[in-house]
C-alpha cells in the first residue's frame, strides 16, 4: 500500500514536473513581468500554487503538499533502508545457509562412503565364509579319503598278518 502511494505521488508529481517544464520552456525567453503574469494566470486556474515558506523561499506546490511530500520522502528513504538492511539479512542468511549445505553434503557424502564400506565388508565376510566352507568341505573329502585309505591299509594289515601267521604256522609244522 505503501508503495502504492509512492508510486501515485511520483506519477503526480511528475506530471507536475512537466507542466512546469512546459511553462517554463515557454516563458524562458519572455520578460519578468511576462513570468509574473503567467504564474498568476496559472494560479487563477488552479493549476499552480504559489507561496512561500518559512524560510521566505517562494514554492510552487501549497504547504501541505510540500510537507506531505517531504514525510513521504522521509518514509520511502526508511522504508528504502530497512529494505536495504533485510536484503543484507537476507544475504548473511543465504551465505549460512550455503555453507551449512556445503557441511550437510560432505557428511552425506561420507555417509553414503561409510555405507559402501560397510555393504563391501559384508560382502567380502560372506565370501570369506564361502570360501572356507569350500575348503571345509574338500579337507572333510580328504579326511574321508584318508580314513578309507587307512581302513584299506589296515585291512591289507590284517590280512598280510593273517597270512604271515599262516605261513608260520605251516612252516612250524
Amino acid at each position: 500500500l505503501l508503495l502504492l502511494l509512492l508510486l501515485l505521488l511520483l506519477l503526480l508529481r511528475t506530471r507536475q514536473a512537466s507542466r512546469l517544464r512546459r511553462t517554463a520552456r515557454r516563458t524562458a525567453a519572455a520578460t519578468p513581468a511576462a513570468l509574473v503574469q503567467n504564474l498568476s494566470t496559472m494560479e487563477a486556474k488552479g493549476q499552480v500554487t504559489i507561496s512561500f515558506d518559512d524560510e521566505n523561499r517562494i514554492r510552487v506546490l501549497d504547504p501541505e503538499k510540500s510537507k506531505h511530500t517531504e514525510e513521504l520522502s522521509s518514509e520511502s528513504q526508511s522504508f528504502v533502508a530497512k529494505t536495504e538492511e533485510f536484503n543484507g539479512l537476507a544475504q548473511r542468511i543465504l551465505g549460512v545457509l550455503e555453507v551449512q549445505s556445503a557441511q550437510i553434503e560432505q557428511q552425506k557424502l561420507l555417509a553414503i562412503g561409510t555405507r559402501n564400506s560397510c555393504d563391501s565388508e559384508e560382502e567380502n565376510r560372506r565370501r570369506q565364509v564361502h570360501a572356507l566352507q569350500v575348503q571345509i568341505k574338500e579337507r572333510r573329502a580328504e579326511l574321508d579319503r584318508y580314513a578309507e585309505q587307512y581302513q584299506s591299509l589296515q585291512r591289507l594289515e590284517a590280512e598280510q598278518m593273517a597270512l604271515l601267521e599262516k605261513l608260520s604256522n605251516n612252516e612250524a609244522k
